[in-house]
């Protein structure tokens, strides 16, 4: 995202939409776009018609984002329980919170997603 971001933001033109499209009067591409783009990713992908017996939609890419994300916070949090229970508290998202910089609680966090995205795709 941040590379995308990066990206978009060195264009001359750019009109800060994630989605930019000169061809759209509105500056960024439809939702029905978008839905038509992941239907075809579904269909190239081999995906089955239905998952849980709803059709593939847009959406579940953001749930599968969430579902892994908090599944990276909680494996973050039990990989320093130890740390934790050394420090004598009885609660990892106390170092999590308080003694972790931003910066290195994010890259705990990436290294975990990494893991889980990579389980996901290959």
């Amino acid at each position: 995202m941040e590379d995308r971001l990066t990206e978009l933001s060195e264009r001359d033109e750019w009109n800060g939409h994630l989605f930019p499209s000169s061809q759209s009067l509105s500056g960024h591409i439809a939702n029905q776009t978008v839905r038509n783009r992941f239907a075809d990713l579904v269909t190239r992908t081999g995906l089955p018609p239905e998952i849980g017996g709803e059709p593939p939609v847009p959406q579940m890419g953001r749930r599968f984002w969430y579902s892994a994300y908090s599944e990276a916070v909680e494996d973050v949090a039990e990989s320093i329980e130890e740390i934790a229970a050394e420090q004598g508290s009885s609660d990892s998202t106390v170092v999590l919170e308080n003694y972790l910089s931003d910066e290195r609680a994010r890259q705990l966090r990436r290294e975990h997603m990494r893991d889980l995205l990579m389980e996901a795709f290959n």
